[in-house]
């Protein structure tokens, strides 16, 4: 009786944990790209070195300009990667800080022109372009001219997906692009449950 309610458990346990691994993803199923992929700030604010740190740590892809994905935030060296045509995907993770713009010497309203530059770029490429809100706190949804709500308005609606945290979409805004543009949109608990995802997104060739 005892080995028969042990087994019971542990089958219990084995098909749980598929369930446990992806309950922190929610919204549209995760879409598939090829690598290798390029990597950009939308803001210069620290979101996309800290997805890369995440990523390399995960030691699933290797970190290279000619490798499975690469990390490029500046102007004009992000368009040369882009129009160099080695990338098939470009993930824009929309972060903006003053002390990042501040760092690399421009406004808000440069980087939105740098972005719309790199927009046009890497659709010329045909590039699927991947939109990621992966910041705590790094919107402030009342203040319409707030740097980060910018970003959004510009890049999402040109994104092939959208991914967000969860508590980035509290007013519903990435919905709302998502639902008026008919692009996907997946939304994820911590910023880990995309790293974790992460293998499954990028197809190593």
């Amino acid at each position: 009786m005892k080995k028969t309610i042990f087994l019971v458990l542990f089958a219990l346990l084995v098909f749980a944990v598929p369930v446990q691994l992806f309950a922190a993803l929610s919204g549209d199923p995760i879409q598939t790209f090829d690598c290798p992929f390029l990597l950009t700030s939308g803001g210069q604010g620290a979101g996309s070195k800290m997805l890369r740190l995440l990523i390399n740590q995960s030691k699933k892809f290797t970190l290279g300009e000619d490798a499975d994905f690469w990390l490029e935030d500046e102007t004009p060296e992000r368009y040369e990667d882009i129009d160099s045509g080695r990338y098939t995907t470009l993930v824009i993770v929309i972060s903006v800080t003053e002390k990042g713009l501040g760092a690399s010497g421009i406004t808000i309203e440069d980087e939105i022109g740098f972005l719309k530059e790199v927009l046009k770029k890497a659709k010329a490429q045909n590039m699927k372009i991947v939109a990621v809100s992966m910041e705590a706190d790094a919107r402030a949804p009342k203040l319409p001219t707030n740097g980060n709500e910018r970003i959004i308005d510009l890049v999402c609606p040109e994104s092939d997906w959208m991914i967000v945290l969860k508590a980035n979409n509290s007013d519903e805004k990435f919905t709302k692009i998502s639902q008026q543009y008919g692009i996907p949109l997946t939304i994820i608990d911590k910023q880990m449950d995309l790293v974790k995802a992460a293998p499954d997104i990028f197809i190593k060739k």
